[in-house]
């Protein structure tokens, strides 16, 4: 096994052996059973009589009219804004376990590139990542199918999954300069708080109408259906995450050095 494969595997091993992925197991299936249960109380309005929901059949009168293309539209929101917050803890915690737990010295002493850790970790928060978002996905299309959402079609679902993905892609590449922050911040408050400052400020900037030059507005945009998203815009969120990239690797080799 190559050193690059050494880090991936010892990655692995320290997420597989905390609870975090559990928790972001667990916040991954909240978004879509929301989502699904609003929609399935409004189309029962039995259900909802008994639940005490009387008095908010006003506003589920929207879910109650939902089709596919409507439902999918929900999802892809959900999972730019939700996701972003969700894909900032995991590489909140990829990077700053190390510092929180006091094991970035041990780290850094083994005969290994520094390159190869940090690149090992950025491929395990991207999978990770990618796998809680196709856990959204997918618990949201299981859950359309048992309401009984109608007009829906394979070519439908084929356009929504790709939709799901791109936003993923756009998602994993805005965050990476998370990591930076993770690392310069030696622990989690920086990059969480980091990362809720940018989603405000990406409400803001689309406001006043620069949301396609804002990276972390852009999933969100392209979710929303947004077709002004650019060549430009894509290079954007693509420099971003090798800004991210390299500022952590600039960070974790001269830092902390004398």
């Amino acid at each position: 096994m190559t050193s690059l494969a050494d880090m991936i595997w010892i990655e692995l091993q320290k997420a597989w052996r905390s609870r975090v992925p559990l928790f972001t197991g667990i916040g991954s299936l909240a978004m879509p059973l929301g989502i699904g249960f609003l929609i399935f109380v409004a189309r029962n309005p039995g259900v909802s009589q008994k639940l005490g929901l009387v008095n908010a059949k006003a506003n589920l009168i929207a879910y109650a009219t939902t089709d596919w293309q409507t439902y999918l539209g929900l999802m892809g929101q959900m999972l730019a804004a939700g996701g972003f917050l969700l894909f900032c803890l995991i590489v909140s915690w990829v990077f700053g376990r190390e510092f929180v737990d006091g094991t970035v010295k041990d780290l850094l002493a083994v005969p290994v590139p520094r390159a190869s850790i940090l690149l090992g970790k950025f491929i395990v928060a991207a999978a990770w990542s990618a796998a809680a978002a196709a856990l959204i996905f997918v618990t949201g299309l299981v859950l359309g199918v048992l309401i009984g959402l109608p007009q829906g079609s394979p070519a439908l679902l084929l356009q929504g999954t790709m939709a799901a993905a791109v936003t993923t892609c756009l998602l994993i590449l805005v965050v990476m300069p998370i990591a930076f922050f993770a690392s310069a911040g030696r622990g989690y408050l920086l990059p969480i708080g980091m990362g809720i400052l940018a989603l405000i400020m990406a409400n803001v900037v689309v406001l006043v109408g620069w949301g396609e030059y804002f990276p972390f507005a852009l999933p969100g945009l392209y979710a929303q259906g947004e077709n002004y998203l650019g060549p430009l815009s894509y290079a954007i969120a693509v420099l971003t995450a090798a800004a991210g990239i390299l500022g952590t690797y600039v960070w974790w080799r001269y830092a902390d050095q004398r």
